[in-house]
C-alpha cells in the first residue's frame, strides 16, 4: 500500500503548484466573504470556498508526504541498515492510516458543509405569467 501510495503522490506532484494555488483561491475567497458579506449571502461563497481549501492542502500534505517514502528492507542486506529501513517504513504506515483516517474525515465534512450549503440556497420559483 505504501508503494501504491508513492506511485499516486509521484504522479499528482507537477499538480502541486495547482493545489497550492486553489488552497490560497480557497483561503482567499473564505476570508473575503467573512469579512465583506453578511452572513446569509457570506455563506453561499464560504462553505465551498471551505470545501476548496480543505481538500487542497490534504492533496498538498499527501503529495509532500508519501512522495519519498523508503524502499523495504533488502534480503541478506546489513542488519542496522534493514532495521533502520523497516523503522521508518513503520512510521510511514502509521502516517498512511493517519492519512487514510484524516481522509474519511475530509469526506464526512465536505457532505456536511455542502449539505448546509444546498440547504440554505433558496430555489428559484417560477414566474406564472
Amino acid at each position: 500500500m505504501l508503494d501504491l501510495m508513492q506511485h499516486i503522490a509521484v504522479r499528482c506532484a507537477p499538480a502541486r503548484a495547482v493545489l497550492i494555488g486553489l488552497a490560497v483561491v480557497g483561503a482567499l475567497a473564505a476570508g473575503i466573504s467573512l469579512i465583506t458579506f453578511e452572513a446569509a449571502k457570506g455563506d453561499l461563497v464560504l462553505m465551498p470556498a471551505l470545501v476548496v481549501l480543505l481538500w487542497a492542502v490534504l492533496a498538498v500534505v499527501f503529495i509532500d508526504l508519501f512522495t519519498h517514502v523508503p524502499k523495504a528492507p533488502e534480503v541478506g542486506g546489513l542488519r542496522w541498515h534493514g532495521l533502520m529501513r523497516k523503522l521508518s517504513r513503520s512510521l510511514y504506515w502509521l502516517l498512511a492510516m493517519g492519512f487514510l483516517m484524516l481522509g474519511l474525515i475530509a469526506v464526512d465534512v465536505s457532505f456536511s458543509i455542502t449539505r448546509e450549503w444546498l440547504e440554505d440556497r433558496t430555489p428559484v420559483q417560477p414566474e406564472n405569467g
